[in-house]
């Protein structure tokens, strides 16, 4: 039994597709036809069909000509040209929905300007790949020459990456602006490097320092909301005992340099790395609360009475 042959014109009536379009294809080189026939018309076979049916589900996909003539001579699979497919597929919708996002963050604002809409599209722009390449290069910068532990750095990436939702508000789209502006920042930069290198020397025990700081926090906790005074002897033996778990944590001496180093972090969690945390929160959707704050300016007021000056 001979091979089923269609004229272009018989392939356009069982595909659906039109002569022109099908002409098209074969001048590609997409669907060279099977034989020509004595008067020299194209004839095609039954995998042509099928083939043309491949070649219109993968244009209604999206998928460009050059990625589907490769794909036909095999150079891709299939899977490698709807993986590509999808993956520009997802990044449109997200560009899209990042665009409806500013037109409704825009119009949250009372009579907007041509500026409101300037500035809530240029941040919108930053997609979260790009602002976690943004902590990545942060990161690896305040950790210049320090001994940091592959697990803490990325802990401290998971914690420190923010996303921005998919419908941002206008206090959310500002944080996002803020936390770029922060990264960029090269004084923020240089003050977090000479703090990570003070903190992260080869006398360091990474595990034995976080384990001090939680069982440290809980108790703090605790006695804040017993109301006990930081100057008390419950609290002057809960700073000393953080002082003497966290200083043998960090192969240091818990005197009063010591404790001058610790009143120095709080500092710094109270400025610029405490907004950034204010920051996480708002995009995060999450209540920014002073529980956090209120222990551990509490534990250095312990700190000062367990130690005077």
């Amino acid at each position: 039994m001979g091979v089923k042959l269609y004229t272009i014109g018989e392939l356009a009536s069982l595909t659906g597709q039109s002569v022109r379009r099908i002409r098209f294809y074969s001048d590609k080189g997409l669907l060279p036809p099977n034989i020509r026939s004595a008067s020299n018309y194209r004839l095609y076979a039954d995998a042509d069909v099928a083939r043309l049916d491949l070649i219109r589900a993968l244009r209604d996909a999206g998928v460009g000509l050059a990625a589907i003539e490769k794909l036909l001579r095999s150079r891709l699979s299939l899977r490698d040209v709807l993986r590509t497919r999808l993956d520009i597929l997802e990044t449109e919708i997200l560009a899209k929905r990042r665009t409806a996002a500013v037109l409704r963050a825009t119009l949250r604002v009372p009579d907007p300007a041509a500026n409101d809409l300037r500035r809530l599209w240029t941040m919108s722009r930053l997609s979260n790949a790009q602002m976690r390449t943004l902590v990545e290069t942060f990161v690896d910068r305040i950790a210049e020459g320090a001994p940091i532990d592959d697990d803490w750095r990325e802990r401290m990436m998971e914690t420190s990456v923010p996303d921005l939702p998919d419908d941002p508000t206008e206090e959310q789209i500002a944080a996002w602006e803020e936390i770029a502006t922060l990264l960029e920042d090269e004084g923020f930069a240089q003050e977090l490097r000479a703090e990570t290198s003070a903190f992260w020397t080869d006398a360091l025990d990474p595990a034995a320092y976080q384990d001090a700081s939680l069982k440290t926090y809980e108790v703090v906790t605790r006695a804040v909301d017993q109301d006990l005074a930081p100057d008390s002897a419950e609290g002057r033996a809960i700073a000393q005992e953080w002082l003497r778990t966290s200083a043998r944590a960090m192969g240091r001496t818990p005197d009063r340099a010591f404790i001058d180093w610790h009143i120095a972090q709080y500092d710094k969690l109270s400025g610029r790395m405490g907004r950034y945390r204010e920051l996480l929160a708002q995009l995060r959707g999450e209540t920014v609360t002073k529980a956090e704050s209120r222990a551990w300016s509490w534990l250095n007021d312990a700190m000062k009475a367990a130690v005077p000056a």
